[in-house]
């Protein structure tokens, strides 16, 4: 304000001054990023925003700091100054982000904002939350196990199609094929946990021993239920491989005396041990000092013994005469 024109008196101090004191100071934001890594490095764009547009250019500083994610191995240390240009409400700025093909549990890290210049700040701090796309997958092996005379366990792996930095779990049970829980194997349930930067592990199915001769016999393990990791492979057969001998047969020799009347002469097909399988063997017979349709009547056919059992009979009939004659076979 200046004065002039004085009447009267001089003017010692024209001038005066009128300071407007602006109360409508901006404030200033960053917001938070989810980066999902993509198998290679990239940048996560975080952005600070201003409460609302300033005449002036205002400054801002920010800095990364450590969460769970670390510098130099999950993203790249960032700092720097953010410029908003005079009339702009907003400006950006990167974080690179480095790519890993390790399985793990989504991590952080913090962005800090500080020494504003013609703005406050009301929100500083932004979280960059990585997000792991890596997820592995799991597969179960076949075992064939051969029967040893006595009990032992068929070890199954359970392996990880890559290294993961969580700990896999997952459940595994047993169902029965042609092999049966409570005779030829324990029934078996539980959970595999494979250890952060491990990539198998492994558990047992008791196998029971038994001296039958069998076919070779399965039983099914499946997998379910997994933590931190898919399933490629659900399914791992367990074969039982049968050692046991094949069994021998043997058939009886045979006393019969005439009575006057004809009858039967009965023969026993015995098997050295029970087998699991239906045996069978063709029989026939033969004149030694004895003669087919006179002594005997001829016989052929096929015994069978059952699964489990070890003997068969089978006759021969025997013509009745009243001649008295050398015994005769």
């Amino acid at each position: 304000l200046t004065l002039s024109n004085a009447s009267n008196a001089t003017i010692s101090d024209a001038t005066g001054t009128l300071t407007i004191v602006d109360d409508d100071i901006p404030s200033l934001s960053i917001n938070d990023v989810s980066y999902t890594e993509s198998g290679s490095a990239g940048n996560a764009t975080f952005t600070v925003t201003l409460s609302q547009a300033s005449a002036r250019e205002v400054t801002v500083n920010y800095a990364s700091s450590n969460s769970t994610a670390l510098a130099g191995s999950d993203y790249t240390a960032a700092s720097g100054t953010v410029t908003i240009a005079a009339g702009a409400t907003s400006a950006t700025f990167d974080v690179p982000v480095l790519a890993d093909t390790l399985d793990e549990a989504s991590e952080t890290a913090t962005l800090t904002l500080s020494n504003a210049s013609n703005a406050t700040i009301s929100d500083a701090t932004g979280t960059l939350t990585i997000v792991d796309d890596d997820i592995p997958s799991l597969s179960i092996n076949d075992v064939s196990y051969t029967e040893s005379g006595s009990a032992g366990n068929a070890t199954f792996t359970v392996t990880l199609s890559a290294a993961s930095g969580q700990d896999i779990e997952v459940d595994y049970t047993t169902s029965n094929g042609t092999a049966a829980s409570g005779s030829d194997y324990t029934a078996s349930t539980g959970t595999v946990t494979i250890l952060a930067g491990n990539t198998t592990q492994t558990f047992n199915v008791p196998v029971l021993a038994d001296t039958l001769d069998e076919v070779n016999e399965t039983a099914t393990l499946t997998l379910s239920n997994a933590s931190n990791a898919t399933i490629s492979d659900a399914t791992g057969t367990l074969t039982i491989v049968d050692d046991d001998d094949t069994p021998s047969l043997s058939i009886n020799d045979v006393s019969y005396t005439e009575s006057g009347s004809a009858g039967n002469a009965t023969f026993t097909v015995t098997l050295s041990a029970a087998s699991s399988k239906e045996v069978t063997v063709d029989y026939a017979s033969s004149n030694n000092s004895a003669t087919a349709a006179s002594d005997y009547t001829a016989a052929s056919g096929t015994v069978t013994i059952a699964p489990g059992a070890t003997t068969q009979t089978f006759t021969v009939p025997i013509l009745v005469d009243t001649l008295d004659e050398e015994n005769e076979t």
